[in-house]
């Protein structure tokens, strides 16, 4: 075992002692109201490119993570509900007000979504950063941000779990575990910013936003392959054997999930879904096909040089 391995061993089995166990008080960028926007309209973008020339009414996210500011950047550029559903409880109120009063602002501003230059972390890569006047109109936006509606969803930010105040509904699940927090056919779109590498339970997941989904509806969801620094090199954590990977991951909650690209294609089409949109990152392999542990052995080339992807995915009728 070299020293990086042995280093994330110990931090996985300290996980399990008493008193060192330590649950992130954090997820990223989500506590920034900019990010959220940026996020929430590169994936409207991106779906208005593959089809979708309006915003949707009914939204889900998976794994919002410290904020629900995503979401609420989708409730004020027009749409009338947003499922926040989670792992692990991170939201609070608080937060969640500061940010959608910092969301109002940029969209009253009618501001450029922050490009890489601001967040150069942040995928998709859009041909255009300028704010989307064609998916999010004038006429959508006098109506998303007057006073009422805003208060509305003020209401409903202050007791998430399943809030409706008129035609805004805001309902958060964390955890949650399967399809049954969404009745079948009740969302127009589901997305997920760097999530479903951490999901363990893919099959589920995807079986269940088939059922969210009305027919014809859109996923769009950017999903990471890389190490999350329990290795040397990016792709570093296909050489783990299962055991060292149990030991690895001690008893954090979530981690990644270590499944590469195709798997996740294979899953979109496994439960009904028409992939329209599948942009991938690639890099130079950090590790040799000999280093691959026993289960990763028969990788493609392609699965071993993908470090990210944005994928759009369409339920057939």
């Amino acid at each position: 075992m070299n020293k990086h391995a042995f280093i994330m061993a110990a931090k996985g089995l300290a996980c399990y002692v008493p008193g060192l166990r330590r649950i992130s008080g954090g997820t990223g960028g989500t506590s920034s109201a900019r990010y959220c926007y940026s996020v929430w309209l590169r994936h409207l973008v991106m779906a208005g490119r593959h089809g979708l020339m309006h915003v949707p009414a009914s939204v889900a996210e998976l794994g919002p993570g410290d904020s629900l500011g995503a979401g609420l950047a989708a409730l004020l550029s027009g749409a009338n509900r947003y499922y926040a559903l989670d792992l692990i409880e991170f939201a609070n109120p608080r937060m969640n007000l500061r940010i959608l009063d910092e969301l109002v602002e940029l969209f009253r501003g009618r501001q450029p979504i922050p490009d890489q230059a601001e967040l150069p972390a942040l995928k998709p890569l859009l041909d255009s950063y300028h704010f989307p006047h064609h998916l999010v109109t004038q006429e959508v936006l006098d109506r998303a941000l007057a006073a009422p509606r805003v208060a509305a969803i003020r209401r409903a930010i202050a007791s998430p779990a399943d809030a409706a105040s008129g035609e805004v509904r805001v309902a958060y699940r964390a955890p949650w575990h399967d399809g049954k927090v969404i009745e079948s056919g009740a969302v127009d779109l589901v997305f997920s910013q760097s999530v479903l590498q951490h999901v363990d339970d893919l099959e589920t997941t995807y079986a269940a936003l088939h059922a969210w989904l009305r027919p014809g509806g859109a996923t769009t969801h950017q999903i990471g392959f890389g190490c999350h620094g329990t290795a040397a090199e990016w792709n570093g954590h296909w050489v783990y054997g299962d055991l060292a990977w149990k030991i690895i991951r001690g008893g954090r909650p979530y981690l990644t999930n270590r499944q590469p690209h195709s798997v996740h294609v294979g899953l979109f089409r496994k439960h009904g879904f028409e992939i329209v949109c599948d942009v991938r990152r690639t890099e130079t392999s950090g590790i040799g096909r000999d280093r691959l542990a026993k289960r990763f052995r028969e990788m493609s080339d392609e699965d071993l040089t993908t470090m990210s992807a944005f994928i759009i995915a369409v339920k057939k009728a």
